[in-house]
């Protein structure tokens, strides 16, 4: 019996369940294209790109690949001229994360797209399934750059699986290897997707050192806050931001009542700090990530992994 053969598989069209996040503008038409022709499940990250941008990011993705990929969307910052392209443009799975969606969601299925929605929290896993999702993503606060501050990826799989099932659910956050994907699939669910790990592949768009940056820290050495969002001036409810520890953020992050203040004094060097790839968005994952790999070589890895693990 092939234990990664799951429902989730079937659904998304797939053949490893092993979803890349769609990390706005870090994801590339190169990234998707080989997580997609690996079996996988590659997503472009619409957040960052303007409605031409992600027409000729899609058009280029098609001409790597002939496998379902996905656009992903933020709910809370959507644009609705990319979720209109992308519906247009029938693109094989609509990700979607940060807000509810029952409109969109129907609006997808009619257009003949499956919708893959990510949740922080039992309840939202819930009443997501309930509004028609396809796959839902249970998201823990191990994950990087925006997630829940609730509950770990531990304890939120296994409720969220059993309040929605039989829709499937991938696991995120604190994911980067065939050990999480087999532990992903004991807690019950169908596959996993994983943000940090595809972060430190040969496809995926880095600023400056930051891949350096992902090779040589630990997940300990990660710090969640609402610094990043505050001081940038994004408005994203219910999500912390989870980042490597770096000297802006050990001289800020606890102090969150002068943010306000200071913000326009501090942001061009969060800025630069982003840009040179001193501050970098990644999850506790971080720690288990050691060579950066083509994103193809990387899903069968950490599939062939599973599956030793599995049985």
């Amino acid at each position: 019996m092939n234990r990664l053969a799951t429902p989730a598989c079937e659904v998304l069209g797939i053949e490893i369940p092993i979803v890349q996040a769609g990390m706005s503008t870090y994801t590339s038409a190169e990234l998707v294209a080989a997580v997609s022709n690996a079996g996988g499940l590659g997503v472009i990250g619409a957040l960052g790109r303007n409605r031409d941008d992600l027409r000729d990011e899609i058009r280029r993705v098609r001409a790597l690949t002939s496998k379902p990929f996905g656009v992903n969307h933020v709910v809370c910052l959507i644009d609705d001229e990319c979720v209109e392209l992308t519906l247009a443009q029938r693109v094989p799975v609509l990700s979607l994360s940060w807000g509810r969606a029952a409109e969109l969601t129907a609006r997808a299925h009619e257009a003949g797209v499956k919708v893959m929605h990510q949740v922080t929290t039992p309840e939202e896993a819930g009443a997501t399934a309930a509004e028609g999702a396809d796959v839902i993503v249970a998201q823990g606060t191990e994950g990087g750059g925006h997630v829940g501050s609730s509950m770990s990826t531990m304890a939120l799989v296994p409720q969220s699986v059993d309040i929605v099932k039989p829709v499937p659910v991938l696991a995120a956050g604190g994911i980067a290897d065939g050990r999480g994907l087999a532990a992903a699939i004991m807690l019950g669910a169908q596959g996993v997707l994983m943000g940090t790990r595809f972060l430190a592949t040969v496809e995926c768009h880095g600023r400056g050192h930051s891949k350096d940056a992902l090779l040589n820290s630990l997940g300990s050495q990660t710090l969640a806050s609402k610094f990043y969002d505050d001081v940038s001036g994004i408005q994203w409810p219910g999500s912390v931001v989870r980042a490597i520890r770096n000297p802006l953020l050990d001289e800020w992050a606890r102090r969150p009542d002068e943010w306000g203040r200071v913000a326009d004094e501090v942001r061009p060097a969060l800025q630069a700090a982003v840009a040179h790839g001193d501050f970098v968005l990644a999850g506790e994952s971080v720690g288990l990530v050691h060579e950066i790999l083509p994103a193809g070589e990387l899903v069968k890895k950490i599939a062939d992994g599973a599956r030793a693990l599995l049985g």
